[in-house]
């Protein structure tokens, strides 16, 4: 992959949100990240710029657990949109439930599975594994 140009924080917990994106630019990880407060947000800004041949973003980090609609609602919708390149999402929680994780190996846009909170060496890890 090429450099990693944006990516979706998809989290309603605004201290992780708030030391994801400090660690993130810290690290020089992305060029910019954008954060949405649950997947629907996302997922409208992602129909957006499907129908507008707008910016989609290279990777998503995508808790589990948010309202209005939670990780599992919006892994489930996103992969029905026709992309025109495939963007890797990593399960990026607190949840240390094996029911999640297993549940993670079922979906072909889940690359990894991230425990919070965001750390240098899980950010090197998401590099390989879309590398």
């Amino acid at each position: 992959m090429d450099k990693i140009k944006n990516v979706y924080i998809i989290d309603d917990d605004e201290i992780i949100i708030y030391l994801t994106d400090r660690l993130i630019t810290e690290e020089e990880f992305c060029e910019k990240n954008t954060t949405f407060e649950n997947g629907l947000k996302a997922l409208d800004k992602i129909k957006e710029a499907l129908a507008t041949n707008g910016e989609l973003p290279d990777l998503m980090l995508v808790d589990l657990n948010m309202p209005v609609m939670d990780g599992w609602e919006f892994i489930d919708q996103f992969e029905k949109l026709a992309l025109p390149n495939p963007i890797p999402i990593f399960i990026f929680t607190s949840s240390i439930n094996p029911i999640d994780t297993e549940k993670a190996n079922h979906h072909r846009s889940i690359k990894g599975y991230i425990q919070k909170p965001l750390t240098p060496i899980k950010l090197d890890k998401i590099k390989r594994l879309i590398s």
